[in-house]
């Protein structure tokens, strides 16, 4: 069930926290399912998930990017920061 409301709940979302926050969410609920399969595959998969949502946050806080808006505007002023989202 959570698989579903992180997906529902993400859409429709401008600010990219709350974005990220479903999208969290929706990702645990698929590792959860995992979990009870492959143990180690679902460790590497929530320590890659880690590295990658840390990851998008410091490009987000570096480019100043609160909102979906920000973000398409923020490729004038770091194209490179920016290609890595």
């Amino acid at each position: 069930t959570s698989t579903l409301v992180g997906g529902w709940g993400g859409l429709n979302q401008t600010q990219l926290r709350k974005i990220l926050a479903y999208s969290s969410i929706a990702h645990l609920g698929w590792m959860i399912l995992v979990l009870q399969f492959s143990p180690s595959i679902t460790l590497l998969t929530l320590l890659t998930y880690f590295v990658m949502t840390f990851s998008t946050f410091l490009v987000f806080k570096l480019n100043k990017a609160t909102n979906i808006n920000t973000l398409a505007t923020s490729w004038t002023k770091a194209p490179a920061l920016t290609a890595l989202t």
